[in-house]
């Protein structure tokens, strides 16, 4: 595999070097964060009738490691592929990797990790949503719906699934202003129909409301057509009206069972 990582900086610890107050406290933490790597290394390392307390040392010492702590990838990537070892079918350690790589700049290797954990787990949604935002962060955005395309594959039923493919559609025509204007109709449109899949399997869903009104908006503003962008208005008007109205019961009912749960 590519040797991607290195180590922290080297601190000097000469005698007679004037450290400010900072310094003082960022190494009395340094320490504190080695001394707990420790402990988290000899717990895992000695408890090995319990794989749990075994993992969750690991798991630890690994967020030790992290970018707000003793900032060292080199040293969590060998812990992490320790526990794919242990664990094969945890995907979320074979996430964990993948962000490492992602991280230190090496993306087709992030790519190669979130790919293999598809081929471990293709029942698994999880794993294609990871894959997706994967694609999402490095602006690869037919890759990322191929991806979410395939967690509705395997998720016929879930309108959440729609629901995320119509966000991703906004958020390409609304933002990404390199699109022309039937690039941008195109986008629109795919998430009408997204969202319209959504609102099949779940009438009530407020939020898929609220984001086919904005779709319809923005496909009245395209328009040339007044009858037709009146009718695009009028229809998001409803939506809009209907998703508040949908979010108000839902809070009312959220009182009302936090009240009932309270004085029983």
């Amino acid at each position: 595999r590519p040797a991607v990582f290195s180590g922290p900086p080297q601190t000097s610890t000469k005698k007679g070097v004037g450290l400010s107050t900072n310094t003082r406290v960022a190494l009395q933490q340094l320490l504190l964060f080695a001394g707990a790597v420790e402990n988290y290394r000899l717990a895992s390392e000695r408890i090995v009738d319990n794989p749990d307390m075994q993992r969750l040392s690991m798991e630890y010492m690994v967020a030790m490691y992290g970018p707000d702590k003793l900032n060292n990838p080199g040293a969590a990537e060998p812990i992490i592929r320790r526990m794919i070892e242990l664990t094969p079918d945890e995907v979320a350690n074979h996430f964990a990797l993948a962000r490492l790589y992602e991280d230190a700049g090496q993306a087709e290797e992030a790519e190669s990790i979130l790919r293999r954990v598809v081929d471990l787990q293709p029942g698994d949604p999880s794993v294609y949503l990871q894959l997706a935002a994967f694609f999402n962060r490095q602006e690869m955005f037919e890759e990322t719906i191929i991806a979410l395309r395939d967690r509705a594959r395997i998720e016929p039923d879930n309108p959440e699934a729609y629901y995320t493919l119509a966000t991703y559609f906004w958020e390409k025509a609304f933002r990404d202003f390199r699109l022309n204007e039937e690039e941008q109709a195109g986008y629109v449109a795919e998430g009408i129909v997204a969202v319209d899949q959504a609102l099949e399997l779940k009438d009530d869903y407020h939020e898929a409301m609220t984001y086919k009104n904005i779709l319809l908006r923005m496909q009245a503003n395209a328009t040339t057509n007044k009858a037709a962008q009146d009718a695009l208005i009028a229809e998001a008007d409803d939506l809009r009206t209907r998703a508040g109205e949908l979010r108000l019961e839902q809070q009312e009912r959220a009182v009302a069972a936090a009240a009932a749960s309270s004085s029983g």
